[in-house]
């Protein structure tokens, strides 16, 4: 009996704790936000590198655009496009699409198989049938 309050009293210890630090993520996640507006603002003014620059310089690798060219309204269903394909489709086509069989031309006088010479079609008569009408039995 003992065994079950000292579980619970752990599992709320443990939601406090998880909820504390749920709260000091989110402050500082807000003080990190606060500082890069500032430094959006200030950067210009100072003659520092703005934050374009910084995510140019050591973000990641955008092709050679900076942040404001990859976000901008006209590019942004190419730059999705490029990267969900990202050339899956050169990887999976062939390089040259296979080649169509030559039709063969029968030549003629070519003997008829047996057991077609009474058809019209050259197909050989369904069984039960005689060219093609049923047999009265």
């Amino acid at each position: 009996m003992e065994a079950n309050w000292i579980g619970l009293l752990l599992v709320v210890l443990g939601a406090w704790l998880a909820f504390k630090l749920l709260g000091a993520a989110l402050r500082l996640m807000m003080w990190l936000v606060v500082l890069v507006g500032a430094y959006w603002f200030l950067a210009p003014m100072l003659g520092w590198p703005t934050v374009s620059d910084l995510v140019y310089v050591f973000g990641p690798d955008l092709d050679g655009r900076r942040i404001e060219e990859v976000l901008a309204p006209g590019q942004v269903a190419d730059g999705i496009g490029r990267g969900v394909a990202d050339g899956v489709m050169e990887a999976l086509r062939p390089a040259e699409p296979p080649a169509w069989p030559e039709l063969m031309e029968e030549p003629p006088g070519q003997p008829v198989p047996e057991g077609t010479e009474g058809t019209e079609d050259g197909l050989a008569p369904l069984s039960g049938s005689e060219g093609g009408q049923q047999q009265d039995r």
